[in-house]
């Protein structure tokens, strides 16, 4: 079929087909607009009372006028041919929003469900739909996930009002056949019962639950077991899986799948007024509030003693990681402050930089056994000095800092937090405090080779004296991970990042920075599917958390799902605009061809090399080749041993014209086996082997990157 042309219409590609027909899209070439055609089946077609039930489709879909319902153009006839003419969607089925692929190659799916925000969208969107077309008498008779489409924007479009069921008008489909999907089926529907609106209320509801928890909740290995499932079984309630759930959504789901139609929402309008009752509350009982944007400066150390300087971040840091775990509170990483360590600062241009309006600051003095530190914070707009405290403790119990700052933030700022997220600040008690003293000096330590290499030798003291500090376990993880790409010390070094991380969330399961930087090395190893529930985890217990944007847009990007991936990177800068380790978002914008906003994701980090490799690189791409060539000549220079240094080292010498010398570049790099856990590192060698033609190194390190999971 595929260039064929029936009619005025020129078949492009098939997009998919079930039972009752297959559907193309096509170029309609008298108004000029892509449409979608959607088949009879020949061994239907045949069948006058098959052909009388699709008219019927056609001319009950072509009745609704709904934003949320795809709209039909036309029924068409030609020899043996029989279609209905369609509204083209841009977009993807809910059922892969829910569960989205691992990769375009065919593995199997991850188990996923949706933030509750966006679960509430897209329900309030279809029962919108729903609503208009049971008003008119029509009944789908089969909602499901993989029926409703989602366009780029997110606009929800129902499709295929082919089991509709129309007023008083002729029952096409015999009594007692069970047409429909069986897990979204209703009872009456599985039983072969008359139906009537309501059946649509109960697999709108399965939907629902589908959409929170990624699953189905009537499941079996065949059909029949399905159906007896639904005839027979009650689901668990939803609040039971995950207290985290809004009460109100639970209930929704649980009037929504009552087995007696009686007992259910009798019309979508009041399950309606219920779903947008939800959107006026963020949890039960409390209204939902706009997070308040932080940022906690590095302390100064006021005594003059060199050997205490390390703690003026150390403390910031930790503070800021017990704050990340209050939903009603966007606090600036300590990548983003880092920079700040020793300045004399601004507030008002601090606070312009990073886009917060609170900012903590202060400063500290130790003397002997015991820190004091002094602290306020201040609201920038009107220059208010909220509040301002001096604290003291002994060193030994510097920790209990992190949580006493924590709190006197939060109250301060005058936002709610429920037990879980105070439960989830307490800081981590360390043991040892030469230990913790060692932990505090590593995590001072700037991130970069020699850094990683002095922050891992204090932290393998640490671990070494206390083996239940998790956070210790955490930070030596993450220099090992960032050593092994930067210094390319390959599977070991890689090996061990992950046990640290492993043995970090054994310790605290909601560890932040362990759920992270685990979730971006199991996307670099082709483990998508450990990814994605170290990332739910993160979405479950800090629903504004950048970092799970990032992460989420960072395994899209691996799986070459870049329009998914532009989505999450784009929510993740929202909300931190100028996290630095957000960087390597800017290749998703490389491979889509955006090279304005690739250069403005690089310059989060401007004076790393990957900054000035990459933007050398969107040059090059842009026909610029001598300007690119000044940003390769600077990241040869910084790291001329490197993984990032040697390949543009290669991109270079093919700009100059000197195919061989980039080629013994790239094959030393290739040689070094940098960081073969990272699969993405692997493609891009490839495509430096086919600038400079060589394509058998091309194809083995594209044959590599797909091994390791990069698509």
């Amino acid at each position: 079929m595929i260039g064929k042309k029936i009619s005025h219409y020129k078949i492009l590609e098939k997009l998919g087909g079930g039972g009752m027909g297959v559907v193309y899209k096509a170029e309609d070439t008298k108004l000029d607009r892509t449409v979608a055609l959607k088949f009879l089946p020949r061994h239907i077609a045949g069948n006058s009372e098959e052909r009388e039930r699709f008219k019927i489709e056609a001319k009950a879909a072509a009745a609704l006028n709904h934003p949320n319902i795809a709209t039909i153009h036309a029924i068409e006839e030609t020899d043996d041919e029989m279609f209905i003419v369609m509204e083209y969607i841009d977009g993807k089925e809910l059922k892969d929003k829910i569960n989205p692929p691992v990769s375009p190659l065919g593995k199997e799916g991850i188990k996923g469900g949706l933030p509750t925000d966006e679960v509430i969208s897209i329900a309030t969107q279809i029962a919108e739909g729903l609503d208009s077309a049971h008003k008119k008498g029509i009944v789908h008779r089969d909602i499901k996930s993989s029926n409703v489409m989602i366009t780029k924007d997110g606009k929800v479009k129902i499709m295929d009002f082919g089991l509709a069921k129309i007023g008083q008008g002729a029952q096409v489909t015999k009594i007692g056949s069970t047409i429909g999907t069986a897990a979204y089926m209703s009872p009456e529907q599985a039983k072969g019962e008359e139906l009537d609106n309501r059946t649509d209320i109960w697999s709108f509801g399965v939907v629902l639950y589908e959409m929170i928890t990624g699953k189905q909740p009537f499941e079996g290995d065949y059909e029949q077991a399905i159906i007896y499932s639904i005839i027979n079984d009650e689901i668990t309630p939803l609040s039971k899986l995950n207290p985290e759930i809004p009460e109100r959504l639970d209930e929704i789901i649980l009037k929504s799948l009552t087995k007696n139609p009686v007992n259910r929402y009798q019309n979508v309008n009041k399950l309606l007024a219920d779903l947008k009752k939800v959107l006026s509350s963020s949890s039960p009982g409390t209204k939902s509030e706009q997070p308040k944007r932080i940022a906690i400066l590095p302390f100064g150390n006021i005594s003059g003693d060199q050997q205490s300087d390390y703690l003026g971040f150390a403390l910031a840091d930790q503070v800021i990681g017990a704050i990340s775990y209050s939903k009603n509170i966007l606090v600036r990483p300590s990548a983003s402050i880092r920079k700040f360590i020793n300045s004399v600062v601004n507030l008002k241009n601090i606070g312009s930089e990073l886009n917060v309006d609170f900012i903590l600051t202060g400063n500290y003095l130790k003397l002997d056994d015991l820190i004091r530190l002094n602290i306020e914070l201040v609201e920038l707009n009107t220059e208010n000095l909220i509040w301002s405290e001096s604290i003291k403790v002994k060193f030994k119990d510097a920790f209990e800092l992190q949580d006493i700052v924590s709190e006197k933030v939060i109250y301060g700022l005058r936002v709610q937090f429920s037990q879980d997220e105070r439960n989830r600040m307490q800081a981590d008690i360390p043991k040892d405090p030469l230990a913790y003293e060692y932990y505090l000096r590593a995590i001072s330590y700037p991130v970069s080779i020699e850094g990683d290499e002095l922050a891992i030798e204090m932290l393998k003291k640490s671990v070494s004296l206390d083996v239940t500090y998790a956070p210790a376990f955490s930070e030596l993880g993450f220099r090992l991970y960032q050593l092994t790409a930067s210094a390319m010390l390959g599977r070991k070094k890689s090996i061990e990042a992950e046990q640290a991380f492993r043995k970090a969330l054994s310790l605290n399961e909601n560890l932040l920075t362990a759920l992270w930087n685990l979730s971006l090395h199991y996307v670099e190893i082709g483990n998508s599917e450990e990814a994605f529930k170290l990332i739910k985890h993160m979405f479950r217990i800090a629903p504004n958390n950048a970092h799970a944007h990032y992460a989420l847009g960072y395994l899209y990007r691996y799986a070459g799902m870049l329009e998914e991936s532009v989505m999450e990177v784009e929510h993740a800068l929202a909300l931190d605009a100028k996290n630095p380790r957000f960087r390597s978002a800017g290749f998703t914008f490389i491979y889509l061809g955006d090279y304005k906003k690739a250069y403005e994701v690089f310059d989060l980090d401007r004076e790393s090399t990957l900054s000035y490799a990459w933007k050398g690189m969107a040059l090059f791409l842009q026909g610029q080749g001598e300007r690119a060539i000044e940003y390769f000549d600077q990241a040869v220079l910084m790291e001329p041993k490197g993984y990032i240094g040697m390949r543009a080292a290669g991109i270079r010498s093919f700009i100059k014209g000197e195919n061989n010398k980039g080629l013994i570049a790239i094959r030393q790099l290739e040689d070094a086996n940098p960081s073969d856990s990272d699969s993405e590192h692997w493609y891009l060698i490839g495509n430096v082997y086919a600038l400079l033609g060589d394509k058998v190194g091309c194809f083995r390190g594209l044959q590599k990157a797909i091994e390791g999971g990069f698509f």
